[in-house]
């Protein structure tokens, strides 16, 4: 990865190059094979991923009696990050992700994230200003799927209601 791969990613995009120069110091790499899981809705958020190749989709576990069934939301390719609950209390990931097909990934630990932040806060500001967008747009999402549930709920009950008496 280079840092002009870096500053591609809409997460760290504005970044000026010594501030993409300081997040390629911390990069790790990581491979995924099809279908591997990276994280779970609720596990513990530490890293933040960029997706190099491949797709990584983020999904809503929903349970229906005793099997549990992942409703997809989006899917994160090229360029993308994903897993800013590693810079948000109280660092637990929101969704599910899993490999769609071979993945190669960068990740970054939130203590080194922090810590470049400290040492360049702009950086900080830059990340911190995408990851606010990234979470209203999310909320936006969700807010859509509950009105949408709502909607339909409140259409079932007029159904299923008698007719009322004149």
């Amino acid at each position: 990865m280079r840092t002009e791969d870096i500053r591609k990613t809409a997460l760290f995009e504005g970044l000026h190059d010594a501030e993409a120069a300081r997040l390629l110091e911390i990069a790790r790499p990581r491979e995924c094979s099809k279908a591997e899981c990276l994280f779970l809705l609720g596990d513990h958020a530490d890293r933040l991923y960029v997706v190099l190749s491949g797709a990584v989709e983020l999904n809503f576990p929903v349970t229906f009696g005793s099997t549990v069934r992942d409703v997809p939301l989006e899917v994160r390719t090229q360029g993308s990050a994903l897993g800013w609950s590693a810079l948000v209390k109280p660092y637990r990931f929101t969704l599910s992700a899993r490999a769609t097909e071979p993945t190669d990934l960068v990740t970054f630990l939130r203590q080194d994230l922090l810590r470049v932040f400290e040492e360049e806060p702009r950086a900080g500001y830059v990340v911190m200003h995408h990851v606010s967008e990234i979470v209203g747009r999310r909320l936006l999402q969700v807010q859509a799927l509950w009105a949408r549930e709502l909607q339909r709920v409140v259409e079932h009950s007029l159904c299923a209601s008698p007719e009322p008496r004149r």
